[in-house]
């Protein structure tokens, strides 16, 4: 299984690469946001404080397809934070 998604992330990131998402509008309109983008966090979780704004230089995905930014060189799941 390892292999099968370290296979799907370099083909993955064939498309969207380390420096931007895709993420769909409001209006339901796709659209890229490159890095560096500014998020917000809606849980705590030391040394995340959520209503804290922080800024994303990164996105990268772990072995076990989990989405994370990297914020001030650290990796931190996606589903901590909201995009500005």
């Amino acid at each position: 299984m390892t292999e099968q998604n370290r296979e799907y992330i370099l083909e993955l990131f064939k498309i969207v690469g380390t420096t931007s998402i895709l993420v769909v509008d409001r209006k339901g309109i796709l659209k890229r946001i490159y890095c560096p983008f500014k998020v917000i966090a809606i849980k705590d979780l030391p040394p995340i404080r959520k209503g804290a704004v922080y800024k994303v230089d990164a996105v990268k995905m772990t072995i076990d397809l989990m989405e994370v930014y990297i914020i001030d060189g650290k990796g931190f799941y996606v589903w901590l934070f909201k995009i500005l």
